[in-house]
């Protein structure tokens, strides 16, 4: 009986302390719980403060530059006729450097530049509107730049008053004309406005040449009519009278912009580094009107530069263009080469209304596709309406077990990448001789009897040889790749001779 007395009154002096103990437990608990909600809570605050300061920069931002979003200056530009020093707001007061009247010119500003040959500040060789490679920083500006203006501004003509970028003698690594058009991170206003209208792209009087000689094969002169023999690359050294200076790869108009966006009745001439290649933000780039002649790599590329979420913003229309003569990288003809690219990053590309002709690779490339497949299967890439010619391929395709596919005009309804719009092309219809007459005949009679002749060699007793024995390595031999003909000048000024040669094809006389 004591005993059991004595556990009912343990159990009572457990059931009393339990309480008690539960109650510090909870406590405890309950300081927890409130102290995170604190933290928590501190925490919303401090994002929220955040969140309201960058609204606020945001805010400041977006009305720092809708602001500018009114009606601009207007600059007048002559490089015969201009003062170093004038202030360029009227005809009678041009500047006489595009470089300074770009410097200038803020947002939505117009830029008229008169005929002649425009070398940049000081004559170093090249324009720009932000730096090249650093649009994140050096954001450039949303202007407007109209060429082919009389030196008095009374008239304008881009075909009679032509507006030059045509280096001479100049050694310089950058694009000849770069220009940046970004608004700041954050910005979420309406967007601006870039043109450029009416210039001529020409890297020929500076490009590094063979000289011509239809009599020594290593020059790869086709025929007596062709200006120069074929163009060099950096590391080449050829053992024959050479002319002209520059063998890098700069490219002759590189945009990095957004907005809306027009590239139109320019001459791309020459250039060794294609004609036009720009990345491109949320927008639409209007590419049109133009001639894209004897250039190298690509005639036109341009990619998107957002992320994947805003691909259903950015679209390009490239259309009534007249793309001719683009070269491959390298002399072997092994790599590059294309008239138009279809590149990733864009939602809608459509390109219509062109003419491709005697392009060394293929005058349409649509080899690449977006890694995101839902962003693939939601790409259109029209192409319609085209005419072609003399092409090694009208439209190259990548293909599963193969390098690529070759597709020619009247079957690119086949091609499931192409579409939704893929009708109207054809072969250059029959009856276009004027067309055909204003190419320069030398050089399309050059294109056309175009030969690459490869020869190998090997020789066991040669110094390499012998060496190379002596330390268990491999044999080497020497191959030589000698077209008789490769990126040679074509003769700028004749360029324009192939606007509107073609009613509702390639470039039209500009209006």
């Amino acid at each position: 009986m004591k005993r059991l007395t004595l556990f009912i009154a343990a159990a009572l002096c457990i059931a009393a302390f339990q309480p008690a103990q539960a109650q510090g437990v909870l406590g405890s608990l309950k300081n927890k719980v409130t102290g995170a909600a604190q933290n928590e809570a501190r925490k919303a605050a401090q994002k929220g403060i955040e969140n309201a300061k960058q609204n606020a920069r945001d805010k400041a931002e977006t009305e720092k530059w809708a602001s500018k979003a009114g009606p601009g200056k207007t600059y007048y530009v002559s490089v015969s006729t201009g003062s170093a020093r004038a202030d360029g707001l009227s005809p009678e007061n041009a500047m006489k450097d595009l470089q300074k009247a770009i410097n200038a010119a803020e947002d939505n500003d117009v830029i008229y530049v008169a005929e002649g040959n425009y070398h940049g500040n000081l004559d170093r060789g090249y324009i720009e509107c932000g730096k090249f490679g650093d649009s994140s920083h050096e954001l450039g500006k949303f202007i407007s730049i109209y060429g082919g203006w009389s030196t008095d501004f009374t008239e304008r003509d881009v075909i009679k008053h032509q507006t030059l970028l045509q280096p001479s003698d100049h050694i310089f690594t950058a694009p000849l004309f770069n220009f940046n058009a970004r608004r700041p991170y954050g910005y979420k206003g309406p967007l601006g406005e870039v043109v450029v209208d009416g210039l001529v792209f020409d890297f020929g009087e500076n490009n590094r040449y063979c000289v011509a000689n239809v009599d020594d094969a290593r020059t790869g002169t086709p025929n007596k009519g062709v200006l120069t023999g074929r163009i060099l690359a950096d590391d080449e050294a050829p053992s024959v009278p050479l002319e002209g200076y520059l063998t890098g790869d700069e490219y002759a108009l590189h945009m990095d912009v957004e907005g809306n966006v027009r590239v139109s009745n320019c001459i791309f001439v020459n250039c060794r580094d294609y004609g036009l290649n720009a990345l491109m933000g949320k927008g639409h780039m209007e590419v049109c009107n133009n001639i894209f002649i004897a250039c190298k790599y690509a005639a036109c590329q341009v990619r998107g530069n957002v992320k994947d979420d805003d691909i259903d913003k950015v679209s390009l229309d490239f259309h009534h263009n007249t793309v001719l003569f683009t070269w491959t990288r390298n002399k072997t003809f092994s790599d590059m080469g294309q008239g138009f690219r279809f590149m990733n990053g864009i939602r809608t590309i459509d390109v219509h209304n062109n003419i491709f002709g005697c392009n060394s690779n293929c005058a349409v490339e649509r080899v690449y596709y977006e890694s995101n497949k839902q962003m693939e299967s939601l790409k259109e890439s029209n192409l319609y309406d085209n005419y072609f010619f003399a092409n090694k391929r009208d439209l190259e395709l990548a293909a599963m077990g193969k390098s690529t596919i070759s597709v020619s005009a009247d079957r690119i309804e086949e091609a499931e990448q192409i579409g939704p719009k893929f009708e109207g092309n054809m072969e250059l219809p029959k009856g276009n001789e004027a067309f055909l007459n204003a190419i320069d005949d030398a050089y399309l009679k050059g294109y056309m009897s175009l030969t690459i002749v490869t020869s190998e060699s090997y020789s066991p007793n040669s110094t390499a040889n012998q060496i190379n024995r002596m330390l268990g390595l491999n044999q080497q031999g020497t191959e030589i790749v000698r077209p008789n003909m490769f990126g040679n000048k074509y003769p700028w000024a004749k360029a324009k001779d192939l606007f509107g040669k073609v009613s509702g094809y390639g470039a039209q006389i500009p209006e």
